[in-house]
């Protein structure tokens, strides 16, 4: 078509020209690379067509030597363009993607989606999601491509993408958090200078000193390109441009987020708006931001070689490889202020400079139903305590009989009031075990972690969401497998480590003030995190002291809880506790072990609940020769088999 005989009916130069004629006038990322080895790196690349009712096709692209007993983590990565320019195969995207390859020793598929205006979003996202499902049907080794059945590891998956590829990176996460990824589990999504948009009335315009350096963002050529690319959008409120808009943000289907922003991109402000979102949606991954100072929207792929460009991709690498995620609070980092300031191998390390390295407990698995056991489970966020981002994730049996009703258990996590989530393998599985075994409904709630919420904060989340939980009593609540299935005449609660130090004093707090009506019948406290003093202990008879000196545990809990008054703080020391005869439930069930670190502590607060003329039933079990929580890391072993029974036990008895 000769475009001199048609006007221009959408001007975005130097990038995009429409015209009315329907002529689409493309001046970057029409080139393409052919697929070959490259000579300089070594990495491979090869072309593959998804779904030939649409086109959709990828690139991809494999380092130069793999190892054949050894799998490399897996990007998936979404190229920029406005949704509307460039592909895989254009020089731009295919150099970017073998530099990072190599440098990362990574399997990539980097995605070709259809592009608007000749197909508008939401055909993007559709396509994207078609590739990253056809991705995903390798993980058993059953798919059609070698690449990924050979060499990829689908225990470390990532999704990555640059601009409109970042927005993209981000809704499939969404929807994979919602939907399931075919039992794949995605460990973490780098949006690098993501398009995003934000609700005018809400956000464009505001000043925000922290993140925006005071600047207002009034971005309108940004805006108009998200309506041209999507003209059947609701506009600026839609989720899929506007994350604060999506209801389900906080599932989102990862366990990590990167976001990378550039100084003197119009974009940046809407980078930092997505990170503050995210950070306050209830959603229980951990995000960090880099902000590279000095540089211009996607810099990096028309500066690859200069000293920026070079520091980004080795922290995008860095992300990927990493066994565990660094938390930032701020990227005004003082780099002379990065020495450790608390370190509590292998399991959390703190730094001067307000990072916190967890080691433990940060993945995410997806609500589904588990194809084992057929036990069901769902996530709830907003309705429990949204000011707070208080969520929980909900269990419910294979089979139930609609004129029964189950014993309902909520459960807290341990990890010393700052590791883990429901939402972790860990919980999730050991969770979705006791309601298949016990036959139970159950709640396991996600409370917010220290040091960034220091104690009381994790007993104040804990107890609003037990009190969402009771408020279902009378069949009245939001949630509808609680109004429909559980007993709230068998209400029991349960944790281990720290997570048995909340179950305690939930009860504490319930035998003193209340649960609007509802009376517990129990808790099982399994391998307690307390603390004591030693003026407090005294001696079993048997020769074995009670007296421990566990300055690690104890160095944890003013860490965590830095305001508390020590060790006779009741919180950690039930025996300072002038209220423990009230414990709110009729009966006790503490589980130690004999190698726990916490072993007496266990004893201890057995023996001090039992002198407190409390009036229930008292119980305690010791297991020989395991260790802290061993149940939840040899599931299987016949120990752990047989605790879980007890407690099961414990709940279904009269």
């Amino acid at each position: 078509m000769d475009s001199t005989t048609a006007e221009v009916a959408y001007n975005f130069a130097p990038f995009l020209r429409v015209y009315t004629d329907g002529l689409v006038e493309r001046l970057i990322g029409t080139d393409v690379v052919p697929p070959a080895m490259n000579s300089e790196t070594g990495v491979s690349t090869k072309d593959v067509v998804i779904a030939p009712e649409t086109g959709v096709s990828a690139r991809l692209f494999k380092p130069n030597s793999v190892n054949p007993e050894k799998r490399l983590p897996l990007l998936v990565y979404f190229h920029g363009g406005g949704f509307s320019l460039c592909s895989p195969y254009c020089s731009i995207y295919h150099n970017y993607l073998t530099s990072l390859v190599l440098e990362a020793d990574i399997i990539a598929v980097s995605v070709a989606y259809r592009l608007a205006p000749e197909n508008p979003v939401p055909a993007a996202y559709e396509d994207s999601w078609a590739a990253l499902q056809w991705v995903v049907s390798h993980c058993n080794g059953q798919g059609s491509e070698p690449w990924l059945k050979d060499h990829a590891d689908f225990q470390r998956v990532f999704l990555a993408g640059d601009s409109a590829g970042g927005n993209i990176s981000h809704n499939l996460a969404v929807q994979a958090g919602v939907e399931g990824l075919g039992g794949v589990k995605l460990q973490g999504i780098c949006v690098v200078h993501p398009y995003f948009g934000r609700k005018s009335e809400d956000d464009v315009g505001k000043v925000d000193d922290n993140a925006s350096g005071g600047r207002p963002d009034v971005r309108p050529g940004v805006d108009n390109w998200w309506l041209y690319a999507c003209p059947t959008t609701s506009g600026f409120n839609d989720p899929r441009y506007n994350p604060a808009a999506d209801e389900r943000l906080w599932r989102l289907g990862c366990s990590k987020v990167l976001v990378c922003v550039a100084e003197k991109d119009a974009l940046r402000e809407r980078g930092w708006f997505y990170y503050e979102t995210l950070g306050k949606s209830g959603w229980s991954g951990e995000v960090e931001i880099m902000e590279t100072e000095g540089e211009g929207h996607v810099f990096h792929l028309f500066k690859p070689s200069c000293g920026r460009a070079v520091t980004l991709m080795k922290r995008i690498v860095s992300f990927i490889n990493q066994e565990s995620f660094v938390f930032f609070f701020s990227s005004k980092m003082d780099p002379k202020a990065t020495e450790i300031a608390h370190d509590f191998p292998p399991f959390l390390r703190a730094y001067t400079d307000g990072r916190v390295e967890r080691f433990f407990g940060t993945d995410v698995v997806p609500p589904s139903v588990d194809s084992e056991t057929g036990v069901s489970t769902k996530d709830v966020a907003n309705a429990i305590a949204p000011e707070r981002g208080v969520s929980a994730r909900i269990f419910k049996p294979n089979t139930i009989n609609p004129d029964q009703k189950l014993p309902l258990l909520i459960y807290y996590h341990g990890g010393a009031l700052c590791l883990g989530s429901p939402y972790c393998t860990t919980y999730h599985n050991y969770v979705t075990s006791l309601v298949a075994e016990a036959n139970i409904i159950a709640v396991s709630v996600d409370y917010r972690l220290a040091p960034e919420h220091p104690v009381p904060v994790p007993h104040e989340d804990s107890w609003a969401a037990t009190q969402w939980v009771v408020s279902h009593s009378l069949g009245q609540g939001p949630e509808a497998w609680l109004n429909d299935h559980s007993d709230f005449k068998r209400v029991f609660l349960a944790g281990d480590s720290a997570g048995a130090n909340i179950a305690h004093n939930m009860a504490a707090r319930a035998g003193v003030e209340g649960l609007g009506g509802v009376k517990l019948s129990g808790i099982c406290l399994l391998h307690p995190y307390f603390g004591r003093r030693e003026a407090d202990c005294d001696s079993r008879g048997d020769g074995d002291s009670l007296v421990d000196k566990k300055p690690g545990v104890d160095n944890r809990w003013l860490f965590v809880c830095p305001t508390s008054s020590g060790i006779n703080d009741p919180i950690i020391n039930p025996a300072s506790d002038q209220n423990l005869r009230k414990l709110g439930c009729s009966k006790v069930l503490v589980c130690v072990a004999e190698k726990d670190g916490l072993r007496k502590r266990g004893w201890f607060y057995y023996e001090v609940l039992g002198k407190s003329g409390w009036g229930g039933a008292l119980e305690i079990v010791e297991t020989e020769g395991e260790d802290h929580v061993f149940f939840l890391f040899k599931p299987g072993c016949e120990k752990a088999v047989a605790l879980m029974k007890r407690l099961a036990s414990f709940m279904n008895q009269d």
